[in-house]
């Protein structure tokens, strides 16, 4: 299946992009908001990719790693769980949080746009 990759790719770019930025609270927010974009592309474009019937983040994360797209479920499982915290709550603690989260997860995003191009 042909998918169209660049929304992933820009997404991932842009979260780079203020990561690259010195952190005050607008570039955190930034960043997070940036953050639960590409986790929520990620999966949803990675779907697509495997034709999954299924629309339950967990379980494709999952099939993610059968299909080697990834290859530490654990640590997407947990972008999953910080995703969803982010967008439903906000407190100081939770976002230094998650943005300390964003920053070390950036690299699994990257790893996953490299493997998603093989498709």
């Amino acid at each position: 299946m042909d998918v169209d990759l660049s929304e992933l790719k820009r997404a991932v770019n842009r979260l780079k992009e203020a990561l690259a930025q010195p952190k005050d609270e607008f570039v955190r927010d930034s960043v997070i908001q940036r953050f639960e974009f590409c986790v929520e592309l990620s999966w949803k474009t990675a779907k697509k990719i495997m034709g999954t019937p299924t629309s339950a983040p967990k379980n494709i994360v999952r099939e993610m790693a059968q299909s080697s797209y990834i290859s530490d479920v654990e640590i997407w499982l947990k972008a999953i769980d910080m995703r969803n915290l982010s967008s439903h709550t906000y407190r100081e603690p939770l976002a230094e949080l998650v943005y300390e989260f964003a920053a070390n997860f950036l690299a699994e995003l990257e790893n996953l746009v490299q493997e998603l191009e093989k498709s």
